[in-house]
């Protein structure tokens, strides 16, 4: 299976906090859309270029062994993917269909905020096929919202979630951030309690991290808001929130993940086991299992270097082979990952997750020398009670959930 990522870099006004790609204004949004799809047809065979995870370098090339991978899930990030109509949405979708192998029942999320939601948008989306949505909640306080710099009020955030029902939606996810100086312990427990009450199958929930060069940053170090207790608030909050989801039968599945059993984002944990995917838009990224390649962060580069791919394509006229090669783009760069490298995101990856590392797909996978060199190096970790191990498994404590990418760089290759 594999996986589409679709990066619609557009909002109504840029949040505050945020580090993410995207752009305050719809102007370039038609000139997008059409080199978006362009993207979509010219790259379809990205992903038969792969056949397997690519991590045994005796393993097949791709022209000995291009396979047709069937895409299980499709997902529309931003952004803010709500601000397309749904005739775009459902052009996507139709393109999509016509060009990749789309498995039966795939998980197809779009990631929307609450105060681009109506009652009308949402049934119409849900006959488009997309059937997940993740809802930019963040607060169901005003006094949090306006520190984020958020468009939408309580009101609203409470209100999309019951369109959604109505519209069909049952398999809905939201975003909520902690950690903020509006906020305190009880404000925190009182989000959850809203969260909970909905009995909402999915819940991400990210600490506030000042990002460089971001709004909110500018306007701290200018004394103009409130500063921000990254490390004490923060663990706080996290302690909070893993003690009641547990309470509330949550699974939690990745760091900053919990869910109902089996509503897990089979996108995301696609991620985090290594599939492939293909990411499509301004810089979304790509991957076929050896390698790694993403797409320029301008929206007018992008639409410029899609311009330019598609003469050259035109310039080399039909292709030959099967499957066909792409026609480097100009603003797309690419990097061959080393089997160390490889091992090293593994690790990374899956120790985020409550499946943590497989020792034995380490050995069967990469060699018996990465599955050694990472039991020996998480010994230490055991002793200090930052690791456990389960017969051929290696997890984080529930204690260091929150500290998994500090636990990583100790199994790191060196």
């Amino acid at each position: 299976m594999a996986g589409l990522y679709i990066h619609i870099p557009f909002c109504k006004s840029k949040c505050g906090y945020c580090g993410f790609y995207s752009l305050p204004s719809l102007k370039l949004k038609d000139r997008f859309l059409e080199a978006l799809k362009a993207e979509i047809v010219e790259r379809k065979d990205y992903l038969k270029q792969r056949s397997h995870c690519g991590l045994d370098p005796q393993s097949p090339t791709p022209k000995d062994n291009p396979v047709t991978t069937p895409i299980s899930t499709v997902y529309f990030g931003g952004g803010t993917p709500s601000l397309l109509a749904i005739d775009k949405i459902r052009d996507i979708l139709h393109l999509i269909n016509m060009h990749y192998p789309v498995a039966a029942n795939p998980e197809i999320t779009l990631e929307a905020n609450p105060d681009t939601l109506s009652l009308d948008y949402l049934a119409a989306l849900r006959e488009t096929g997309v059937n997940r949505l993740s809802i930019g909640i963040q607060s169901f306080f005003d006094d949090d919202l306006n520190y984020l710099g958020r468009k939408h009020n309580s009101t609203h955030a409470r209100q999309c979630l019951d369109w959604a029902r109505q519209a069909g939606f049952s398999n809905l996810s939201i975003d909520l951030i902690y950690g903020l100086p509006t906020s305190n312990a009880e404000q925190w427990n009182r989000n959850l309690h809203i969260f909970f009450e909905y009995g909402l199958p999915h819940l991400s929930a990210y600490a506030l991290t000042l990002e460089p060069n971001s709004i909110l940053t500018k306007q701290i170090e200018l004394g103009k808001t409130l500063p921000v207790n990254e490390e004490e608030d923060a663990l706080r909050d996290y302690e909070i929130l893993c003690r009641r989801a547990a309470e509330n039968g949550y699974l939690h599945y990745e760091v900053s993940n919990f869910c109902q059993r089996g509503m897990h984002s089979k996108h995301n944990a696609s991620y985090w086991f290594g599939t492939p995917y293909a990411g499509f838009g301004p810089s979304a990224h790509s991957y076929d299992g050896t390698s790694r390649q993403w797409n320029v962060s301008s929206v007018e580069k992008y639409i410029d270097a899609r311009r330019e791919t598609a003469r050259l394509r035109d310039q080399r006229g039909p292709c030959p082979e099967v499957p066909c090669p792409e026609v480097p783009c100009p603003a797309s760069e690419k990097e061959e990952l080393t089997i160390e490298q490889r091992y090293d995101e593994y690790v990374m990856l899956r120790l985020r997750t409550h499946w943590g590392i497989d020792l034995k797909w380490l050995k069967r996978e990469m060699g018996e020398r990465f599955a050694t060199y990472c039991e020996q190096h998480a010994q230490p970790l055991i002793a200090q009670g930052r690791l456990s191990q389960t017969r051929e498994f290696l997890y984080l404590t529930d204690q260091q959930m929150l500290f998994a990418d500090g636990v990583a760089e100790e199994l790191f290759w060196e």
